[in-house]
């Protein structure tokens, strides 16, 4: 069962030319959406490719060697935290 629609309150104003307009109005009726779901589509997709390309970093090999090194290091143990977690959890009462 799929979860129930959102509903719509919001407002987005777009100026556009008289090509654009004409373009996307054919790919609406040509795909058989309503204007607005064809819009609310193409929007979502395209924010959420936006979004994604965001997590994913593309190194050169020099870049990522040294990144390699830095992260394949031992760290230095720091007794203080060592200390913290030896420590048994306090108990919920």
């Amino acid at each position: 069962m799929s979860a129930p629609a959102e509903t719509r309150h919001e407002r987005l104003h777009v100026r556009l030319s008289a090509t654009d307009d004409a373009l996307i109005r054919a790919a609406a009726q040509a795909a058989n959406l309503s204007l607005t779901e064809f819009v609310l589509r193409a929007a979502r997709a395209s924010a959420a490719h936006t979004l994604a390309e965001r997590d994913h970093v593309v190194l050169d090999s020099e870049t990522w060697d040294r990144l390699d090194a830095r992260v394949g290091r031992r760290g230095k143990r720091n007794a203080r935290v060592a200390d913290l977690f030896a420590r048994p959890a306090p108990s919920k009462d």
